[in-house]
């Protein structure tokens, strides 16, 4: 194109003022040998006024690269400008699949969709093959991570074995550190799709301090998001103070007493909250019982220091009656209230107040 031709004459700007034209004319007027011609297509559409770019030799909008379109169907299936991807290697809870953790029912699919979701910015794929439902089976990544391989690793996929054992380290992994879905009990999704689903029912129970819907709670650690938590996670409970105002313990409760010959002991921590200060506390937790012919609990919390590593004194209860699995003592001093989770009595934890220190206590067998 010549100089002149790059030219835009105040009487071209004023055509384009008085002249509305199609979208993509831009694009057109660019491409044209003389802006003459475009101007004459601008022409032709009629219309109102409208604002355009003051040199062609500016960059629009329209030059950029189309950033693709993904659609997440579910975490092992995505839709990428019109081409549907089935990841290799990965088998995902479907978008309807419930899980149990903590004895709470919850929707694990949901959940594995969601954090694919949170990855779909800038995702593609990369296969040839096809599947008898013709997806196209590929590796997709996002920044360079390879998105099948994350998905397993944070426990929302399973390594599809039949097909592939890419991601079996992976699993191995996210199953050792109970994450995702390996927090409780699932059907893995090709059984789920065969009408597999989980037996028994729920028996999640909470004790918390003061007003907190501790469901909804487990429901949002469940997902990974335990932000303004600050506590334990046990095999069937969780202890913790939230939002450094109010304690919690909930789990799996079998609503029963311990009952084996002779007594057991249960170790642990204790998280606690100075009333005072605001400051963070910590210690260890040795819960007891002396007999399981005549239950009660003693219970013990020593090395008690806060952010500082300043100590404070040791705590301690003797002698709680256990009825139905749960325990409380309330008096002058201070008050404790607990219960023991887990099918076969392995955690127990519990709430308290005393000496300044409103906190929250658990341990395993």
């Amino acid at each position: 194109m010549s100089d002149d031709a790059k030219k835009v004459t105040a009487e071209d700007r004023r055509a384009w003022k008085t002249w509305r034209c199609p979208p993509g004319w831009w694009r057109a007027a660019r491409a044209s040998a003389a802006i003459v011609a475009s101007c004459a297509l601008v022409a032709a559409c009629g219309g109102g006024g409208g604002n355009v770019p003051t040199d062609v030799g500016e960059s629009s909008p329209m030059d950029e690269p189309l950033r693709p379109t993904v659609r997440v169907i579910d975490a092992d299936t995505v839709d990428i400008d019109g081409t549907r991807w089935r990841l290799h290697g990965i088998d995902a809870p479907e978008t309807d699949q419930t899980c149990r953790a903590w004895g709470r029912t919850w929707a694990c699919g949901q959940a594995a969709t969601e954090a694919l979701e949170s990855r779909a910015a800038g995702m593609s794929c990369a296969g040839s093959e096809t599947d008898v439902y013709g997806r196209t089976i590929g590796v997709c990544s996002s920044g360079g991570e390879d998105l099948n391989a994350w998905l397993v690793d944070q426990g929302w996929a399973l390594a599809y074995r039949r097909y592939a054992e890419d991601y079996v380290g992976q699993e191995e992994e996210a199953r050792t550190e109970r994450r995702g879905i390996h927090l409780g009990e699932f059907v893995e999704p090709w059984n789920w799709r065969r009408g597999g689903r989980l037996e028994g029912e729920d028996t999640f129970i909470s004790i918390a301090s003061g007003e907190l819907d501790v469901g909804a709670l487990a429901d949002r650690m469940l997902r990974g998001d335990d932000a303004h938590v600050y506590g334990r996670w046990l095999d069937d409970s969780v202890f913790a103070v939230v939002n450094d105002t109010v304690t919690v313990s909930f789990g799996a409760s079998p609503g029963t007493t311990p009952t084996r010959i002779g007594g057991g002991v249960w170790q642990g921590a204790i998280v606690a909250i100075d009333t005072r200060t605001g400051e963070r506390i910590s210690g260890e937790a040795v819960i007891d019982i002396d007999d399981f012919e005549i239950p009660a609990v003693d219970i013990a919390f020593s090395a008690i220091k806060d952010v500082h590593g300043d100590a404070r004194d040791d705590l301690g209860w003797e002698n709680i009656p256990v009825d139905e699995g749960a325990f409380q003592a309330r008096g002058a001093a201070g008050s404790i209230e607990g219960r023991f989770y887990g099918s076969d009595h392995g955690d127990v934890g519990g709430i308290f107040e005393r000496d300044n220190l409103l906190g929250a206590f658990g341990g395993s067998r």
